[in-house]
């Protein structure tokens, strides 16, 4: 049985190391796993001890649920263990390489691949009736064939999402769009404060319902927003700017301390230093390059004395601090998102096999399919469940064939 695959890239590297069949992989690259290198700064974030299918979505349901749990997140580290790959953990949960290098994942996973790479090979269309894949070099038979592209971020690496127009005549491909990016606002922060880095709780609110929160960084640009919290919000927010929603993200830069304590804080300041300015007294509170912005939001000057503000200034000064709105206007940067939002619709997809359900002998495998993870691991984890429930449905298929002809 021959088995012929599109795409060396993360799903398929792990394919390859799972399937012990006749396989051949072809990639458009020179080399594999070129976009595995990016991922996680160049450190490979691989999967999460918090593995929750809450940190999944598809328009097919819980069509992950199988593959992850069978397949889950200490599966993937034994794998990994079992390649001579140490693995290390953050306490937010996020996994990684002892080596803290994606270079590391990638390198050991090409190794230990089974089957012949053809390399610097361009899939120009698919001949289901015949089984050929026809590159831009080649016509490959084969009697499996297995498709683990990618989707349409970091096309650079070689997912261009090109694979989509050839299968949308036999596939329903689901709408696409970027997930895990950084985002325009209508409201941007002052040039002073481009680049300001700061530790913040970030809350997302569609059509004025609270979706979700992350504690993390979050950095201020000249365009709006990026940072690791809004990367945790990412593909909600992308949901919602898909459906044309109203979106903000309301920032705590004070998330440790309550308005109640600020406001005895800022009181005592101005009882005590009498000719202590408002944007003085903010400098031991925020970074300073965010005060004039901050004191612009509630109309204030910075050099009125602490010690004259009312009450009511000093409530609205805080509650700017602890609710730092920003209303989310537009994905900013799509060539370097990190995760396909859509795909192949996963109605028409086996869920324990990966099978087509409408073309016999063709799987789909990682971010091809209409599945995508939050931020923190969870799309390798996918890319791995997914190939490996492939691999294993593949081959128990392959078995029950040759049984059957030995009838």
């Amino acid at each position: 049985m021959k088995t012929l695959l599109i795409g060396g890239g993360v799903a398929g590297l792990f394919f390859a190391n799972l399937y012990d069949g006749d396989l051949t992989i072809v990639e458009k690259n020179d080399v594999a796993g070129r976009k595995l290198l990016a991922t996680g700064n160049g450190r490979c974030n691989f999967t999460n001890l918090n593995l929750s299918l809450d940190n999944f979505h598809s328009s097919g349901g819980d069509f992950y649920k199988y593959a992850l749990e069978k397949f889950d997140n200490q599966d993937l580290i034994n794998f990994l263990n079992d390649l001579g790959i140490l693995t290390t953990s953050l306490p937010s949960g996020r996994c990684y390489p002892q080596t803290l290098s994606a270079k590391t994942i990638r390198d050991i996973l090409y190794l230990n691949a089974s089957g012949k790479f053809l390399f610097e090979s361009q899939v120009k269309d698919i001949d289901f009736k015949k089984h050929l894949v026809i590159t831009d070099k080649a016509k490959i038979y084969f009697d499996k064939l297995v498709i683990g592209t990618g989707g349409i971020t970091l096309p650079g690496s070689g997912s261009d999402g090109k694979i989509f127009d050839i299968l949308r005549p036999y596939h329903k491909v689901t709408r696409l769009t970027y997930g895990i990016t950084n985002y325009k606002t209508e409201n941007p922060l002052s040039k002073k404060a481009k680049g300001v880095r700061v530790s913040a709780k970030a809350s997302l609110f569609v059509d004025g319902k609270f979706i979700k929160e992350s504690k993390d960084d979050v950095i201020f640009q000249s365009y709006g927003l990026t940072g690791t919290a809004i990367l945790d919000l990412s593909n909600e927010i992308s949901y919602g700017l898909a459906d044309g929603k109203d979106i903000w993200v309301c920032l705590d830069l004070l998330v440790d301390y309550s308005e109640k304590k600020l406001a005895e804080i800022i009181k005592n300041l101005g009882e005590k230093n009498k000719n202590k300015t408002i944007e003085e007294a903010l400098m031991g509170f925020l970074n300073t390059k965010l005060i004039i912005d901050v004191l612009n939001r509630v109309k204030l000057k910075g050099k009125m004395k602490v010690s004259g503000m009312t009450y009511e200034e000093i409530k609205k000064l805080i509650r700017t601090i602890k609710d730092l709105r920003f209303k989310i206007t537009d994905i900013n940067d799509e060539e370097n998102a990190q995760v396909t939002i859509g795909g192949i619709d996963t109605d028409f997809v086996d869920k324990e096999t990966f099978e087509s359900k409408i073309i016999p002998n063709l799987y789909f495998i990682g971010e091809v399919l209409d599945v995508d993870g939050a931020c923190g691991g969870y799309n390798i984890q996918w890319a791995y469940s997914s190939a490996k429930a492939c691999a294993m449905g593949l081959l128990g298929k392959h078995r029950e064939e040759i049984n059957v002809k030995d009838k």
